[in-house]
């Protein structure tokens, strides 16, 4: 299957409580547009049939739907991450497989995300990740096969759990930027990606 072949969703996590910035992040001023747009602008250099947005704040939603994503309400945050993720995938039971992005990483480059994807449907395994320098995970795709591990997932945790027990089945695919991955969890780590 190629990549124009795949039903390819995307699902962006976007409903973060941010708790350690202090403010939502995501609208956080990164080369003058709010950080979540860099997220918002690499999903859009990657060809799916259907990207969605799960957010609680109506400012992001809002600029998803500039962007002509689907919105999907997540009004728990508390939940954690394995809340977005079920909304998010549970959008995405017709697809064959699904990308899945946090929106905190504003050196991501959609060159990586089509890399990525490319290694995914040339390499004959059901899961794919990107890593770099220091960060591995994140962003990952999964085949239509894992969606029900996705939608069993529970707590404040991703999908790397997931990704640990099917190691014979992940493929590691190397983003093109050193510092793709670089997560702004704090001002200071913002301040620090904005020079990097």
């Amino acid at each position: 299957m190629s990549t124009k072949h795949m039903r390819l969703g995307i699902v962006l996590l976007a409903a973060g409580r941010s708790s350690r910035f202090g403010a939502n992040k995501l609208l956080a001023d990164f080369e003058g547009r709010p950080m979540v747009c860099r997220a918002l602008d690499a999903a859009k250099e990657v060809c799916a049939a259907r990207v969605a947005v799960v957010t609680g704040n109506e400012a992001i939603g809002q600029l998803a739907q500039t962007y002509g994503y689907s919105v999907i309400a997540n009004h728990s945050p508390e939940l954690g991450q394995s809340y977005s993720i079920r909304l998010g995938v549970s959008a995405m039971q017709d697809m064959d497989a699904v990308l899945l992005m946090v929106c905190d990483q504003p050196l991501l480059t959609g060159e990586s995300l089509a890399r990525l994807l490319e290694w995914f449907v040339s390499g004959g395994k059901g899961i794919a990740c990107l890593r770099d320098q220091s960060h591995m995970g994140n962003p990952a795709v999964f085949d239509v096969k894992y969606f029900p591990d996705l939608l069993a997932l529970e707590g404040d945790r991703g999908a790397k759990g997931i990704l640990r027990a099917h190691e014979d089945d992940l493929i590691v695919v190397d983003a093109i930027g050193k510092n793709e991955l670089s997560d702004a969890d704090t001002p200071q780590m913002l301040e620090r990606i904005k020079s990097e």
